[in-house]
């Protein structure tokens, strides 16, 4: 019945977006990973993604060395991040354990190229969202992680830097850089966060 009643929407905005002629987006391993980590709404049977399609999508797009990521272009920030979400969101639905495996070896294999990697090339928030992934990995049990590498402590460090600048009272108070990475913040007031929504959504 739920689904029924989200058809209409859902094919509202497709049309929408077919209409804009503004090209193609991308496809964004990570950003699926997010969605396909939503619960379905009201459970029932058990637990399940609310978006299967997501899954799919995720199952369906892995590289043969075992990554997510961009397939033209290796960034070892991009690969990394959208590996763990990939790897976290199957974990996560008890899904696919030889994937998780692949992506779980990838991570060992090139978590070293964090250290290597041009700091002016790191995404917006990484040093955000990637720690809240990777406990996100801790507390679903994920073993296999290299936890304790050394390239991961100058992200930490940064994250701490990061997150000493913006009180979090602040945070719920006014617009900050922050508002770009949520999704890698724990235990936030979204009461008051939305206050900060703009009026387009």
């Amino acid at each position: 019945a739920e689904e029924a009643e989200l058809q209409p929407l859902i094919d509202q905005v497709r049309a929408m977006l077919r209409s804009m002629n503004d090209g193609d987006t991308s496809a964004s391993a990570y950003d699926t990973a997010w969605v396909a980590m939503v619960p379905k709404v009201g459970g029932g049977g058990g637990a399940q993604p609310q978006f299967p399609a997501t899954v799919r999508w995720i199952v369906d797009h892995q590289l043969p060395d075992g990554s997510w990521g961009d397939s033209a272009l290796f960034s070892a920030y991009d690969r990394m991040i959208n590996t763990l979400a990939c790897v976290v969101a199957l974990t996560k639905w008890s899904l696919e354990p030889a994937r998780c495996e692949a992506g779980l070896s990838f991570l060992h294999e090139n978590m070293w190229r964090l250290a290597e990697e041009e700091a002016e090339s790191m995404p917006i928030g990484f040093e955000i969202a990637f720690p809240s992934l990777i406990q996100t990995a801790r507390d679903l049990g994920v073993v296999d992680f290299p936890y304790g590498h050394p390239a991961l402590q100058s992200i930490y460090a940064n994250r701490e830097v990061k997150l000493k600048r913006i009180p979090r009272d602040m945070m719920h108070r006014v617009p900050t850089s922050i508002l770009h990475s949520l999704e890698g913040m724990p235990d936030l007031d979204w009461a008051r966060l939305l206050n900060l929504q703009s009026c387009d959504g």
